[in-house]
């Protein structure tokens, strides 16, 4: 017997030995984007609001590592977080018969906080062999010449760090960010900032990662389906199925136009939101929960006679979703779990 558990293991070893050694030898390049000289800085002070503003800066909240095609054979990598990333790999997914799983592309070393950098594919200049995410050869030699289609392929990143997978808490979040300026014509009468300003921006690219993990989170969904909501007309409670509804609308939102507001503390209603000036300054050191979970419940259909935007008080308990998500954002706090902090947030004078 003893024989032949040593048989048992010795065989298990080698099979397990012989696993690994199936793994090909394909080493992926690695890029840094963490100079002047690899790299430029996005949303900067005195750079042009229209192209701060322009669709080709319109991101997916979960995808704030980017990756976009210019043409056939250039791609721009950028970073729509005010943090520095490290250790990140890029994965890319062909839309062409034959590749089946998303391919290991590159590796970043590091990109700076708003870094991008426009780099030919790495099978155009370098080797046209790469490991698929279940670590099989793919050979990509067939694309050297002639690139890809943009519209053939997509991107997504991955990696280990604690900020990195802090940022995969986002996948659950449909979201596209774009900075808007709602004033284009400086009118003074309206509640809209004259133009919102590279600073603006910078913070609110912080805002809406911290704030979106708190929407994606197991923690909110949960206290928000045990949290008693009233809908519009001010007296009727959601059921659970309405609830279920209003949460995955805020969680399927497609779309977040950003822009600055004054005289009101925020603005919402469909596609846009708006934030004032002490939100941007305040939500890197404390919660904004009861203006940003408000103007959120807009967004989705909800009007003031309704606590998924005003709380209600029932036996001097405040209830509703701006209660529900102040709760969580004090708990993110307490537990440390924001990626976006004072502490790593590259511009320190952008809340002085």
């Amino acid at each position: 017997m003893k024989v032949l558990f040593r048989t048992l293991v010795c065989s298990f070893l080698i099979l397990s030995c012989s696993d690994k050694e199936t793994i090909p030898n394909v080493d992926l390049k690695n890029y840094s984007f963490d100079s002047e000289t690899n790299s430029s800085l996005m949303f900067q002070d005195g750079e042009e609001l229209s192209t701060m503003t322009s669709e080709w800066r319109a991101y997916e909240i979960s995808k704030v590592i980017r990756v976009k095609p210019i043409d056939n054979t250039t791609i721009e990598v950028a970073n729509f977080a005010p943090i520095d990333i490290e250790d990140i790999t890029i994965t890319a997914t062909i839309e062409t018969e034959g590749f089946l799983k998303p391919i290991k592309l590159f590796k970043i070393d590091k990109i700076r906080a708003h870094g991008k950098q426009e780099i030919n594919y790495p099978f155009i200049d370098n080797t046209s062999l790469f490991l698929n995410t279940s670590n099989q050869e793919v050979d990509l030699s067939m694309f050297k010449e002639t690139g890809i289609n943009p519209s053939d392929i997509s991107f997504d990143f991955t990696g280990d760090s604690e900020v990195i997978q802090q940022l995969k808490g986002l996948n659950k979040l449909k979201w596209v960010i774009k900075y808007h300026d709602f004033d284009p014509e400086n009118d003074t009468s309206n509640n809209w900032a004259e133009d919102i300003s590279a600073k603006d921006i910078r913070r609110f690219s912080g805002l809406m990662i911290n704030l979106g993990l708190i929407f994606a989170s197991d923690d909110f969904k949960n206290e928000f389906m045990n949290e008693n909501i009233i809908g519009n007309d001010g007296t009727t409670p959601l059921t659970k199925s309405e609830k279920e509804a209003a949460y995955n609308s805020i969680i399927n939102k497609t779309r977040y136009n950003c822009g600055k507001v004054v005289n009101v503390s925020g603005l919402g209603g469909g596609s846009t939101l708006g934030f004032a000036e002490h939100v941007l300054r305040d939500y890197i050191r404390k919660e904004t929960g009861f203006i940003a979970a408000h103007e959120i419940g807009h967004t989705i259909g909800y009007n003031h006679s309704s606590n998924m935007t005003y709380p209600h008080d029932v036996d001097g308990v405040s209830i509703g979703i701006s209660p529900v998500t102040t709760r969580i954002m004090n708990q993110f706090f307490e537990d440390g779990s924001y990626p976006i902090t004072p502490e790593n947030y590259y511009h320190s004078s952008d809340f002085e």
